[in-house]
Parts: C-alpha cells; sequence; structure tokens
C-alpha cells in the first residue's frame, strides 16, 4: 500500500512539472478560459492513452513521432533555404567539354628584321638632331623602316608605309618633318601657325606623338609641337592655337570641330600631311572627317601638302584612302623579302621601294609579319576556368617570377574591363599581411620583432624560412568612355611603373608605345586576324622580348587554324602549367572573411583553384557594387560575343556557349535567368540614390538668406528693410 501510494505521488509530481513548463497561459480572459479547456481536454486524452496502450507500444511510437518530426523539420528548413536565396554552387571541374587536341599550330612565319647597321648620323639630318637622337634619347641604330623611308620623305615624295608594330614608324615621318622645318631659310615663327599635320585615331596615341615630337625638338626650341583631342577644353585648345602651333597633332574628330568653329586655325601654310594608323582611322569610322580635312586643305592651301599614309596592315580601306589622298606615292613595306635582298646585294642607297604592283600582292597573300623575338602561346581552358585561369597566370608573372612582369590584358567591352579591373583589385590586390595583422590585434597578440635571419648558418643550409615580402600587384584599366584626365593617369602611371596589370578595351590596340610590357594577354578573342597583330604588337618593340598568351575555349580551338593561314605560329600551354604556382604558392592567396571558418589546405591544383574561385565569389556576395559590376559584365560579354564579323561566327558562335558557365566565369551564383534581374535592381537604385543627393537648383529668397540662426522668425513688415538689393521685386502672380 505504501508503494503504491509513493508511485502515484511522484507520477503526479512529474505531471505538473512538465505542464507548468509546457502549457503556459496567456492572452485576455476569454482566451484564458479556453486555453484551460484545451488543456484538460488534452490531459484527459493522455491519461486514457496511457491506459489502454502498452509501455513498450507508446516508447515506440513517441520514437516514431519525434523521428519524423526531426524528418519534416529538416525539409521545412531545406526548402525555405532554397526560397530564401536561389544560388547555385558548381563544382570548376567536373561537367566541362573535352578539350580538343590541336593536330599543328607551328608554321613557317614572315620575318622582318629590324635593325640596321646604320645610324642617325649616317642620314642627311642636322647634326644637332642626330646627337639628340642618339645621346639624349638612346636611339644608336636605324630600324628597317626607318632607313628605307626617311631619305624618300626627305625628297619631297609620298608615301604608303607598311611595316610591323613596334618597328619605328613614328620617326620615320617625324625626323623628316622637324629636318625639314629646321631647314626653311626663312624661320619659322609660332604665330606662322600650322606646317605640319599629323592624324591619329586615339587620345593616347595623339599624346605619345605629342611627347615624341618635343623630345625631337628640343635643340630647336622656336618650333613649337601641340596636341588637339577629344576630352581636352576647347576654350584651352583654342587659347593654344592663338599663341601659336607649328607641328599639330590632332584624333580627326576634334580637328573637324576646330576646323568649323574656331577662326584663329588656319591651315594655309600647311606643308605636311601624316595620317597615323589609317586603317584604324577607317575602322572607327573617321573616313567621312579625313575627307573634310581633305577638302579643307585643298581650299584653305596654294600647294597640296606631302603625305604620309602609315599602316601595319594594308586593307582595301587604306588602298582606297590611299588612291584619294596621295600623289604617286612610294610604296615602303618591310616584310617584302625580295626588296630587302636586293638591297643588300646591290649596296645601294637606302631608299629601294617595293615594285608598284606590290600592294595588290600584299592583299591577296594576307602574310603577316610578327617580331621574331616574340613567343606566341594559347591556351585551351573551360568557361567556368577562365576568371581563376585568368588569375593564375597573373598572379604567377606579376608576383611570383622574379623579376615581375608588365602585363597587358585585352578584353572585348568596357563593363567586362571595368569588373575585372575591380574584382582583381579588391581580391588579389589587397596585402594578405595586413589581414594578418588585424587578426592578431583582435585577438590580442602582438606583432613580432623584425629579426635579422641572414647571418645564420642554418640559413645557408635550410634557406631562409622567412621569405622576402612580395609586392603587391598593381591594376589599371583604360577603355574608351573613361574622363579624360583618368585616362592620361592611367596611361602615364601605367607607363612609369616597372610591373602591373592593365585591362583594356581594344583602344590600347593601336600605335601606343607602352615599355617594357613583357606579356600581352588576350582574354577575349579579337576575331579578326589584323586586330591579333596589333594587339601582340605592343610587346616585343624595338627588337626586345615579349611574350604573348591567347585564351580560347574548346569551340574556339578553330582559330588557331585560321591563323595558321595567315603564318602566324603559336605554342600550345597546358592548363595545369597556368595553375600549378597557385598550389605553390597558397599561403600567399587571400584567404576567407570568416576568421572562424575551418577549410582543408589545398593538396592539388584543382583544389587551389577552387579555392581562389571561392574568394572571388564570396566577394560578389558580400559586395552590392561587384555584384551588380558582374551582372553587367556577364551581359556585356553575351552581348559582345554576338558581334562578330560574319567569317568569324562560323567559330564563335553564340550557340556553343553554356551561359551558366558564363555566368561561372564572372563569379555569379546566380542562374544567367536571374542575372538580368539582379542588375536591374541595382541600377536603379543606384539612379535613385543619385537623385536623392542631388543638390537642389533653386536659390534660397532672400529672407532665408538673411534670417538669423537666433531670430524667432518674426520679421517687420517694413518693405525698405526686406526689399531685395539691387533692383525691385516681381509681383507674385496666382496660378489659375
Amino acid at each position: 500500500m505504501d508503494e503504491d501510494f509513493a508511485n502515484i505521488s511522484l507520477n503526479l509530481v512529474a505531471e505538473d512539472i512538465r505542464e507548468s513548463k509546457t502549457n503556459k497561459i496567456h492572452g485576455n480572459r476569454t482566451s484564458r478560459v479556453q486555453q484551460r479547456k484545451d488543456a484538460k481536454n488534452e490531459s484527459e486524452k493522455e491519461r486514457s492513452n496511457l491506459s489502454f496502450t502498452p509501455k513498450e507500444d507508446s516508447a515506440g511510437r513517441k520514437r516514431k513521432l519525434e523521428s519524423d518530426g526531426g524528418e519534416s523539420v529538416a525539409t521545412d528548413r531545406s526548402t525555405s533555404k532554397k526560397r530564401k536565396s536561389d544560388v547555385v554552387i558548381s563544382s570548376l571541374f567536373r561537367k566541362n567539354p573535352e578539350i580538343p587536341v590541336i593536330s599543328s599550330s607551328e608554321v613557317d612565319t614572315v620575318t622582318e628584321n629590324v635593325f640596321t647597321g646604320d645610324a642617325f648620323k649616317d642620314l642627311p639630318i642636322h647634326p644637332f638632331l642626330a646627337s639628340n637622337l642618339e645621346e639624349k634619347q638612346g636611339f644608336t641604330q636605324l630600324t628597317e623602316v626607318q632607313k628605307r623611308s626617311i631619305p624618300i620623305l626627305l625628297q619631297r615624295k609620298d608615301a604608303l608605309i607598311k611595316s610591323q608594330t613596334g618597328s619605328g614608324k613614328t620617326l620615320a615621318y617625324a625626323v623628316p618633318i622637324v629636318q625639314s622645318l629646321q631647314a626653311r631659310k626663312l624661320k619659322v615663327r609660332r604665330d606662322d601657325g600650322p606646317y605640319a599635320l599629323v592624324i591619329v585615331p586615339t587620345r593616347e596615341l595623339a599624346l605619345q606623338s605629342y611627347d615624341t615630337f618635343q623630345k625631337l625638338l628640343k635643340p630647336f626650341i622656336w618650333i613649337v609641337p601641340g596636341c588637339l583631342m577629344g576630352g581636352e577644353k576647347r576654350k584651352a585648345e583654342k587659347s593654344r592655337l592663338r599663341k601659336g602651333v607649328n607641328i599639330l597633332v590632332a584624333t580627326p574628330g576634334r580637328l573637324m570641330d576646330h576646323i568649323k568653329m574656331t577662326s584663329v586655325l588656319h591651315l594655309a601654310r600647311i606643308q605636311w600631311l601624316v595620317i597615323d594608323e589609317a586603317d584604324r582611322l577607317l575602322e572607327l569610322g573617321y573616313e567621312r572627317d579625313i575627307s573634310q580635312i581633305m577638302n579643307a586643305l585643298k581650299s584653305q592651301c596654294p600647294d597640296p601638302p606631302q603625305t604620309v599614309l602609315l599602316s601595319a596592315t594594308l586593307s582595301e580601306g587604306v588602298e582606297r584612302l590611299s588612291s584619294i589622298t596621295l600623289n604617286d606615292p612610294e610604296h615602303i613595306s618591310v616584310s617584302d623579302g625580295n626588296d630587302i635582298r636586293e638591297q643588300k646585294s646591290a649596296h645601294s642607297v637606302p631608299h629601294v621601294t617595293s615594285p608598284p604592283g606590290h600592294v595588290l600582292e600584299e592583299k591577296n597573300d594576307n602574310n603577316f609579319a610578327v617580331p621574331s623575338q616574340l613567343k606566341q602561346f594559347f591556351i585551351i581552358t573551360p568557361c567556368k576556368l577562365r576568371l581563376v585561369s585568368l588569375a593564375a597566370m597573373v598572379l604567377w608573372k606579376c608576383k611570383y617570377s622574379k623579376p615581375a612582369s608588365k602585363v597587358i590584358v585585352f578584353i572585348s567591352t568596357q563593363d567586362s574591363v571595368h569588373f575585372h579591373c575591380k574584382l582583381f583589385s579588391e581580391v588579389l590586390g589587397k596585402s594578405r599581411n595586413i589581414k594578418e595583422a588585424l587578426k592578431k590585434l583582435a585577438f590580442g597578440e602582438e606583432e613580432e620583432e623584425d629579426v635579422d635571419v641572414g647571418d645564420s648558418d642554418d640559413d645557408e643550409r635550410y634557406g631562409n624560412i622567412r621569405q622576402p615580402k612580395k609586392e603587391e600587384v598593381k591594376f589599371y584599366q583604360l577603355y574608351g568612355d573613361m574622363p579624360q584626365k583618368e585616362r592620361q593617369k592611367t596611361f602615364s602611371d601605367f607607363t612609369a611603373t616597372t610591373s602591373g596589370v592593365l585591362f583594356c578595351t581594344d583602344v590600347a590596340a593601336r600605335g601606343l608605345d607602352l615599355p617594357n610590357v613583357d606579356w600581352i594577354i588576350q582574354f577575349t578573342s579579337p576575331g579578326a586576324t589584323v586586330d591579333y597583330i596589333h594587339r601582340v604588337g605592343r610587346t616585343a618593340r624595338a627588337g626586345t622580348k615579349g611574350h604573348s598568351l591567347l585564351f580560347l575555349m574548346p569551340s574556339e580551338a578553330g582559330y588557331i587554324q585560321e591563323l595558321n593561314k595567315h603564318k602566324i605560329s603559336l605554342t600550345q600551354m597546358e592548363l595545369s602549367t597556368v595553375l600549378q604556382p597557385l598550389l605553390a604558392n597558397i599561403s600567399d592567396l587571400p584567404q576567407p572573411d570568416d576568421l572562424n571558418s575551418k577549410h582543408q589546405t589545398p593538396r592539388t591544383h584543382e583544389e587551389a583553384a577552387t579555392f581562389l574561385q571561392d574568394r572571388f565569389e564570396e566577394c560578389i556576395l558580400n559586395d552590392k557594387e561587384m555584384h551588380s559590376l558582374a551582372g553587367k559584365g556577364f551581359q556585356s560579354f553575351i552581348r559582345g560575343y554576338a558581334t562578330y564579323s560574319k567569317e568569324a561566327k562560323e567559330i564563335f558562335k553564340v550557340s556553343d556557349l553554356h551561359l551558366g558557365h558564363v555566368a561561372k566565369s564572372f563569379a555569379l551564383r546566380e542562374a544567367p535567368t536571374n542575372v538580368h534581374n539582379v542588375t536591374a535592381k541595382s541600377g536603379s537604385g543606384q539612379r535613385k540614390n543619385k537623385k536623392d543627393v542631388r543638390p537642389s537648383k533653386r536659390p534660397l529668397s532672400f529672407k532665408q538668406a538673411t534670417l538669423s540662426e537666433y531670430s524667432a522668425g518674426f520679421q517687420s513688415n517694413n518693405k525698405k528693410i526686406m526689399a531685395k538689393p539691387g533692383g525691385k521685386r516681381k509681383p507674385k502672380t496666382r496660378k489659375r
């Protein structure tokens, strides 16, 4: 009897405790009454179940209910996560197309002899000009195109000059212009106006040509060069023209604007007309402007000026332009091997030129000459691996190699240029040492003092454990719609630096002489072979060594055979070769933003590539601005891919693109169909914010302007005091 009573009391206590913990009554009086009734009914049901159900059965049912409930909770959580964020994390190395085997990519190339054994002092030019070139600027030898062009131009003949990129074509026309102007019997005066007119396609090339003339004219300070280009203030340019300019370098659009609108610009004394990068001028649609400039020269000049056309390639448009602008021209083509051999064997004067039919033969042949010291490579990489492969190549050549290289990366669209430059600056440009210092400060650790480890005997045996700090990679960008000041600063900064990466469009592909560029990376294919030649021409200039790398997707492998048809030879670079430096320098890669995150150290180059790709995707997810740039870059890439020429579309087909893989190459985790919505939302938000912060254009009233911050706002009704000085007030009119 006592035992039963003890058991009953224990059961009651346990049940009361459970009810007190779980069933809490709250709310107003009506809800409290209803809750008590429900609780009473539930307790009666539980007692009836316990009285008729065996103990083992109830326990088993309870376990089953708990297991079923756990599964339902897990599924609910998974579905809610799916609904919350439509992100897709795919593997880099799975479901990729097979990389095709290229049968042959090496052919016999067309070569040109860049330098000759002659010097500038051997030419019939002023000794001050020759000494300036050799002693001040370091040009000790003539290039082949200079040796053949300068004597002909000094004879006052028109010329059509074709030579490979980086062969010194600028000096080929600049030296004769300076020589002829300084040799005039009547000394050139500044207020005479322009005697020479040089037309170039881009602003950067205009600045570069203007700088070349400035250096050449140091011995002849009375001859003044000038520059006209878009992006500069017209008022400042008019002021320079009013003071006087003797050699005028200009882009065609701005020059035509001044011819129409500036009365102080007179072309009556023009004796020289130079059209540099003629094929690029025609591609940019300047043919109409050039024809209008020619008409202005005909109307103002009593005698037709001596005209020179220069280009690395000769197209139908250039030949058509030469037939309009040139008068009985000399055709100078350095890649004509027969002429070179005849010149060497006969020991003739250096103005031996090509035969009259040579240009037509050039047109039919379509073989392009590249510098012999240029090593050309290509890499076939799946679309998903494009971003991390580019990053690995940049880190390999600019950070892990000694000495660090100077790299130019050509990308097809402006949005893609802006995205890649910003992303690489955020992820790869930040110093890891700063992150480690912040971690130490966060955990209260003190930084270790620098210790000179170079004097230890163990260093000779094991090598220095503490490696010297690697310099951070500098990233630059250059494209057409940049403000002029930014373009000029980028151009000058990248010219002055010893290592760094310039992301750019084809605006930097023509004529620019950027010193000490070691690698040209064509991240998007140029399509036309002419554009390929001009891109790789930014390196291996004037006899220096250079390298180029062409990125291709498996569907674009046929482009190699297209280049082989034009006598361009390339060597394949394996993908593993590019990714391997990531594994060797895994400690220098950017680390996850979460300090407490646990991740396994990569052991293969595939894991290292995935590790770096995750850092890129984290940057996109955590930054709204980067997310918007990635979406815009993705869309611009697709649009740009659809703009290839009809012939190139046989290789570069939009239908061959896997849009999900393209999105992965922009570090996006959204499906391609959702990318448009993301960019639209971010763009509208930016416009709204700009509108909100826009300052009001409505000026303050006189009362608001004169009201003191200490005043209560009550002013006298005296009109003399409140009248606005300097005039009468307009009567107020009501709107009807």
